[in-house]
């Protein structure tokens, strides 16, 4: 029985398989996505993602650059922080009535002095970011021009 079966589907397996044959060089004819690939070609999708990562990192260091340092904690503020290094800045935390002037690295805190004088924190005044993108391009353009001179 097993063998009249297997006779009996032998010639519908083999038209299955002539027929996806005959299915996949048609298809293979066929230029699927042409229209997709016809203004996009590699160097030109490889300059759009550079230009997106450029985006990207330009703004992480506005960011970065404007960021104002005010944090609060159970009664410790952090006034100000001056960044000396990738991991090594000045901070004056104050607590209570007294400040302090602390060295922050990767390894340590160390105190560096008790301020006698308590540093006045000024009025927090609007922040323009056009104004610091203009200066900063200001800024840019001056040093171009000098090098320019200096050659």
């Amino acid at each position: 029985m097993k063998k009249t079966l297997l006779v009996a589907l032998l010639p519908w397996f083999l038209s299955a398989f002539v027929s996806a044959a005959e299915v996949t060089d048609k298809s293979a004819s066929v230029e699927v996505g042409k229209h997709v690939t016809a203004n996009m070609d590699a160097m030109s999708m490889i300059l759009s993602l550079l230009m997106v990562l450029a985006v990207i990192v330009v703004s992480a260091i506005i960011l970065k650059r404007f960021q104002s340092v005010q944090q609060s904690f159970n009664g410790l503020k952090i006034v100000t922080s001056l960044h000396l290094g990738a991991k090594e800045k000045l901070v004056v935390v104050q607590s209570g009535d007294k400040q302090l002037l602390l060295g922050v690295t990767a390894q340590q805190i160390t105190l560096l002095e008790t301020l006698e004088q308590p540093l006045v924190v000024g009025q927090d005044k609007p922040f323009d970011f056009s104004q610091s993108i203009a200066k900063l391009l200001k800024q840019k353009t001056l040093k171009g021009y000098e090098q320019q001179n200096d050659k």
